[in-house]
């Protein structure tokens, strides 16, 4: 199956691991690839050269680690590596310059101590300072630890080694002294356990592009690389010309062109450092420039000689070099040929010659330290006599030493494509606080990585080696592409059921390029159902309200409703002394309270323009008590039933108070039948995991907190998430809940004045609910009670409960609700101190009942929700205007004619707020919205 390419162009630098592994994952999510390489091959740092009828690696060249090594795992069942035939640099062969050969038993124990050294990186973690200091200190306790520090001879054997492992360490951190490398190297380079030695059987590391290119080579150079590019600039920041915003410039120096979309340097941190002040327009930020001066690349020298015959016996595989102090300092006189600084001959810094699995007469040396890219510059021919002469120095004495016949060795530190061969931890680096980290973050214009940075030197455990340079170049293509999958038509922030039906109607519509995020674990917002005894409890949205409305027929439909009705205020009404209500009065008062109710937006106009719902139902009931119940004692009876609707609306309503609530836009809420209360069969999770199904799982992401949003310059909308990055769209339906917009910083700079004003003036408090689980349904068949105050009483929180409610489908369980300002106070105790103070409460109310303790205490924390922050909105008589509050809200953001941000939810619909079906039907009504705009505006094919 073939990817169709996407519009996004990308240009890598550089056609080594990083590189062509970045490349080939790109190409198979179908992006526009193509790589710029300065050389005129493939692999960067892996270069594989036929040489002496056989192929060796001049640059990288083996396996480093088998578990967690990418490069091992890709090549493991290809049968195209081995073995070393000796199992590690161990068991080494330590030839005197005088000649002579150190004894093999004292010197693995030597380097048995260097290897214990190594290996504790745990201890090294508890060091500061360099690996030379670290290494010397410990090095010598262990000697005098294990081997005393009395004999001349072992002490001397010692410091051969601690000098020969001084150099070799440096072909692994190729710094040009152990002291400019910090000890945390032994712990910031992680190693893959299994084998470091395993090597390619035939055709040397090329052996892995082939895999990493299929085996398809020819077609990949042809389709996606071009030769001989060297960058010399990147304008990265277009401020110019709008149409170059967000683009990215490369110029060539043999004067080509080329723009995209992003560009993915993975050239060496060594050429980055040679030449950032003139590639980078404009300059890098200082933290990328920290990175680039302080994070060091180094550079050692492989020399291959190739003799006619194997002079040495098969069970030598080295000839490691150390030096006497005699014999250094007569060494430039010996050899004057080549650099010497300082009275040091640069032959002191091959620390030996090794032989390799490929071919039987190959030696393979290693120079390191300051003088490797002056001796670059040297013949072959002289390079190939130095390699004799320090063969036949060292152990010309005990073989018979064959001239060599052919010589190749790397030039990677004068190479201007490369300068140097890998990076390293150094002193510099730690003391500036300069990471890998840092060196990898992208350059981002408006929200887009335009500038991404991969090769070994940007990975924080696996730098040196080809398996982190193509670990790199994964990292950066996926980010790439998760970047990708981060642009979307439409974003719908809030999984509630608003957020759920905009989706819903989107891929109705067939705009399936939607991504819809939810802060919290799951989707639901203020629906919430636990199961308690294997039946469900409604912590959040509990009825549906009403049938005339698409919830309702959609729930019908899928048989989620239950044939059992509820209502609320059933019960005994009982006063605080005890005494129990007659049913005519509660009747009574129920009448009064809701007759005014009905006509309050009428009595409005009679009330001198007081639009506060609370002002009119307490003049008119108090004027009603005084023209027609003389009766001190009724009247004294009718107030606490008054004071339980005013308690009951507060929470009904989801205020403070009822001076709150629009006695004037009271009629806007709208519910046409008698069926206000209808219980879900399954509770109303059943709901939410219903239109959830329908949703792509992919489109839905969870956990995702938007702390940010802002228009880019083209009017495209950015979200930044807490969890870091940030997602763009050209389109937003926001849905969370009026509490959470309220309070969410910086919304003022994407909503016009007028809608942030509206959002400030609609009211959105909330309520708490307390469910109380017993053993046994104590209360009998009084269907709950109803809690009637004295004017006198001043009690706490309890003084804003309305009554204790049986609960649907849960015979043995009473719910109370809280409303006003005592829901916080709720929120804050233990449930258990609820339950107890619940208790107190109803003992008081009911002396003739014998009230236990709750088994069980549940209570809600809608306020405490940073993600909620309440129950539901209200229309406050701020919103009094006809094009204020909800209508107003409804209103989509329009930049330029086009519809960039639209809210829905419960505070959205102007008749059904307050209601789930009502966030249903905004999410369904403003999803339209923008179905109509995009399919009218759909683009022709």
């Amino acid at each position: 199956m073939h990817c169709g390419k996407t519009m996004a162009k990308v240009i890598i630098v550089g056609a080594g691991a990083s590189g062509i592994a970045c490349a080939t994952r790109l190409i198979a999510k179908g992006f526009d690839v193509t790589i710029l390489e300065a050389e005129n091959r493939i692999g960067g740092r892996i270069h594989s050269v036929h040489f002496g009828g056989t192929n060796v690696d001049l640059g990288a060249q083996w396996i480093h680690g088998e578990k967690g090594n990418v490069v091992y795992e890709m090549v493991e069942n290809l049968n195209l590596t081995d073995y070393p035939k000796s199992s590690t640099y161990s068991n080494m062969s330590f030839f005197t310059s005088t000649g002579t050969m150190l004894d093999k038993k004292l010197t693995n124990q030597l380097y048995e101590i260097v290897e214990n050294i190594l290996e504790e990186s745990d201890l090294a973690s508890e060091h500061k300072g360099t690996l030379r200091e670290y290494f010397d200190s410990k090095y010598t306790k262990q000697v005098n630890a294990k081997l005393g520090n009395e004999n001349k001879e072992l002490l001397n054997a010692a410091e051969f080694i601690r000098n020969w492992f001084s150099k070799f360490y440096l072909c692994m951190d190729p710094a040009e002294d152990l002291a400019q490398v910090s000890v945390n190297s032994l712990v910031k380079y992680r190693e893959c356990k299994g084998n470091h030695l395993v090597h390619w059987k035939t055709n040397g590391f090329a052996s892995f592009l082939n895999v990493l290119l299929e085996n398809n080579p020819k077609s990949f150079l042809t389709e996606h690389v071009l030769l001989n590019k060297e960058v010399i600039k990147i304008v990265w920041d277009q401020t110019g010309d709008s149409k170059d915003r967000g683009k990215v410039k490369l110029f060539c120096a043999d004067s080509s062109r080329f723009t995209a979309d992003h560009v993915i340097l993975t050239v060496s941190i060594g050429v980055l450092k040679e030449t950032y002040q003139t590639l980078f327009k404009p300059s890098l930020p200082l933290c990328k420039i920290n990175c680039l001066e302080t994070i060091p690349m180094g550079t050692c020298q492989k020399i291959i000689i190739k003799f006619p015959n194997k002079w040495w016996p098969d069970e030598v595989k080295d000839f490691s070099f150390v030096w006497t102090d005699e014999d250094k300092k007569t060494l430039p006189k010996e050899f004057p040929f080549g650099p010497i600084r300082n009275e040091r001959s640069w032959l002191e810094d091959i620390f030996g010659f090794y032989t390799v699995d490929s071919d039987p007469n190959i030696l393979l040396g290693w120079l390191v330290g300051s003088l490797v890219k002056e001796v670059e510059l040297l013949s072959d021919e002289l390079l190939m006599n130095a390699s004799l002469f320090l063969l036949r120095k060292f152990a010309g004495e005990i073989y018979k030493i064959s001239e060599p016949s052919e010589i190749i060795r790397s030039k990677w530190g004068t190479n201007p494509h490369f300068l140097g061969t890998y990076s390293y931890v150094g002193v510099e680096m730690e003391a500036r606080e300069a990471t890998r980290e840092d060196l990898a973050k992208p350059l981002v214009v408006d929200g887009k990585e335009v500038v991404l940075f991969a090769g070994e030197a940007t990975h924080s455990c696996y730098f040196s080696t080809v398996h982190g340079a193509v670990e790199s170049g994964w990292r950066e293509a996926d980010r790439l592409i998760e970047s990708k999958s981060r642009r979307h038509k439409v974003v719908i922030v809030g999984a509630g059921i608003a957020g759920l039906a905009a989706a819903t109607k989107l891929l109705e519509n067939k705009i399936d390029d939607f991504l819809l995020l939810e802060a919290q674990e799951e989707a639901g917002g203020r629906i919430k159902t636990v199961q308690i005894g294997n039946k469900p409890i409604d912590l959040g949205a509990q009825w549906m309200h009403g049938k005339s409305n698409p919830l309702y027929d959609l729930a019908k439909e899928k048989q989620l409703i239950s044939d059992e009705m509820s209502e609320e205020g059933l019960g005994l009404y009982v006063r605080s002394n005890g005494k129990i209500l007659d049913k005519f009065m509660v009747d009574k008062v129920a009448f009064k309270v809701g007759q005014i109710l009905e006509d309050c937006s009428k009595l409005v106009s009679e009330n001198s323009g007081c639009t506060a719902l609370g002002t009119i139902l307490e003049q008119h009931f108090f004027r009603y008590l005084e023209e027609h119940v003389p009766d001190e004692s009724e009247a004294e009876v009718m107030k606490e039933l008054y004071d339980w609707h005013v308690r009951f609306q507060v929470i009904d309503n989801s205020c403070k108070d009822l001076s709150k609530l629009s006695a004037k836009r009271w009629a806007d809420y709208v519910c046409l039948d008698d069926e206000a209360h209808a219980n879900m069969k399954h509770g109303y999770q059943s709901l939410v995991q219903l239109l959830l199904d329908g949703l792509p799982d992919n489109q839905v992401k969870f956990n995702t907190e938007v702390t940010k949003i802002s228009f880019s310059p083209q009017s495209e909308i950015k979200l930044d998430l807490l969890a870091g990055g940030s997602i763009v769209c050209e389109h937003l339906i926001l849905t969370p809940s009026l509490g959470v917009l309220k309070e969410f910083q910086g919304l003022s700079n994407v909503l016009p004045e007028s809608l942030m004003v509206n959002i400030a003036n609609m009211g959105f408090a909330s309520i708490c609910k307390v469910y109380l689980f017993y053993d046994r349904k104590w209360w009998g068949d009084s269907q709950g009670f109803q809690l009637l105050w004295s004017s006198d009483h001043n009690a706490t929180w309890q003084r804003h409960i309305t009554g204790f409610d049986e609960v649907f489908n849960h015979e043995n369980t009473l719910m109370t609700w809280v409303g006003g300002d005592s829901v916080r106070e709720v929120e804050r105790l233990p449930a258990e101190e609820v339950g107890k103070q619940c208790t107190e409460l109803l003992r008081t109310f009911l002396p003739n009942y014998s009230v236990p303790e709750p088994m069980e205490v549940i209570r809600t924390q809608w306020l405490s929700n940073p993600f909620i922050k309440g129950s539901y909105s209200h229309i406050t008589p701020e919103c009094d205007d006809c094009n204020a509050g909800i209508n107003a809200l409804k209103q989509p953001v329009l930049v330029d004619g086009v519809p960039r941000i639209l809210l829905a939810g419960e505070a959205i619909h102007s008749s059904h707020y307050s209601t789930t079906h009502g966030a249903y039907e905004s999410g369904l009504d403003q999803a339209q919205v923008l179905c109509d705009f995009l399919l009218e505006n759909k683009p022709a094919i």
